[in-house]
């Protein structure tokens, strides 16, 4: 029986070590894609799909967020790299993949104004190419990755923000501590000096008695002096700092978002430009943005799914950026029946988020 417990303690002690070992050798494989240019391909070999095995795993695990940034880096090189080839469709196609997985990716919005100011200046320099859109399991693989980056931004905000608040805290203790620690040194010096002159008083009087005694008995005694007592010190306890604990307010904060304002306008979008992924969409979207910024509004975009909602997402965000850079999109998803076709629709500027909104 007891070699059975043995064996059983055992082997949950070898499980319980081997997610941390897949993990890490998930985070070296990823560097080690990123360094060889493996980035989205070739299919069960690339940075992008071990990212996204990273997230399933653990996904709140925030290391793998800088090595999402190298990955948008090494694509923002080889978008750099074809525009000098005056490859400007390929440079765009780049793009389009750093601003739906990491949009934050330094040196993406410098090359994406390189690339706007040489479509601007010559429209006509590149043949428009016919593109195929993205595999079903490379969209459900993008749509995965980013919602993980998403949590995983807000994690990392609210981590900041427990920190800031354990700091402000730790500093008020210390700072209390030190104030107390002054006062103790102060209430024990004064009771030495106390101690000092009582004790130098009893001492005199005990030399005068003895002088006294002398005269009268001319017999020496010996003076006995008084020794201080000593301070007993109170240790103070140290401050005890309770780490605020997590939770999965992000997710349900973000299943009861809804804009539930009146629309202002209402624009049908192609359906079979969102499905072919056709970026000539950006010319029929020219109204829809400058509405968005006239009334300076939000919007919900209404498509069949999310991959859909996120492809046009980023449509608009370009379409905004080449009308006004200071502009920031504030945009939710509603998804519509397979009947209907996909439309945006304008709603008054909101001052934060609805994620946020449903929170408060």
């Amino acid at each position: 029986m007891k070699r059975l417990i043995t064996v059983t303690a055992l082997l949950l002690a070898m499980n319980s070590q081997a997610a941390p070992q897949n993990l890490d050798q998930l985070l070296s494989s990823i560097k080690a894609d990123i360094a060889a240019q493996r980035l989205s391909s070739p299919a069960g070999n690339n940075a992008l799909e071990r990212m996204d095995a990273f997230r399933e795993q653990a996904p709140y695990d925030y290391r793998v967020v800088p090595l999402a940034y190298q990955w948008g880096e090494a694509y923002v090189a080889l978008a750099n790299k074809a525009i000098s080839a005056k490859d400007y469709d390929q440079a765009q196609g780049y793009l389009d993949k750093v601003w739906l997985v990491a949009a934050l990716t330094p040196g993406l919005e410098d090359t994406q104004d390189k690339l706007d100011k040489l479509y601007k200046g010559a429209p006509n320099v590149v043949a428009r190419a016919e593109e195929k859109g993205p595999s079903k399991a490379e969209l459900a693989r993008q749509k995965q990755l980013a919602e993980a980056a998403e949590k995983e931004k807000a994690k990392v905000e609210a981590e900041r923000k427990r920190k800031a608040e354990e700091e402000k805290r730790l500093a008020a203790a210390e700072k209390k501590k030190a104030e107390q620690d002054r006062l103790r040194r102060q209430e024990e010096e004064r009771q030495r000096r106390a101690d000092a002159e009582k004790a130098e008083k009893a001492a005199s009087a005990k030399r005068l008695a003895a002088a006294e005694n002398a005269a009268k008995n001319t017999a020496a005694t010996t003076a006995e002096k008084a020794a201080p007592a000593a301070a007993v010190v109170k240790a103070t306890a140290k401050p005890v700092v309770v780490a605020s604990a997590g939770s999965n307010e992000i997710t349900e904060l973000w299943s009861e978002a809804r804009e539930d304002t009146a629309p202002l306008a209402s624009y049908p979008v192609s359906a079979e430009q969102i499905s072919s992924r056709d970026r000539d969409i950006a010319d029929t979207l020219q109204p829809v943005c400058k509405a968005i910024l006239d009334n300076d509004a939000s919007v919900v975009v209404h498509t069949l799914d999310k991959a859909d909602y996120r492809w046009l997402t980023v449509r608009l965000t370009l379409c905004l950026r080449r009308l006004d850079k200071s502009f920031r999109l504030r945009h939710s998803y509603q998804e519509v029946a397979a009947d209907s076709g996909p439309f945006v629709t304008l709603h008054p500027t909101r001052e934060v988020s609805l994620v946020r909104q449903a929170g408060d």
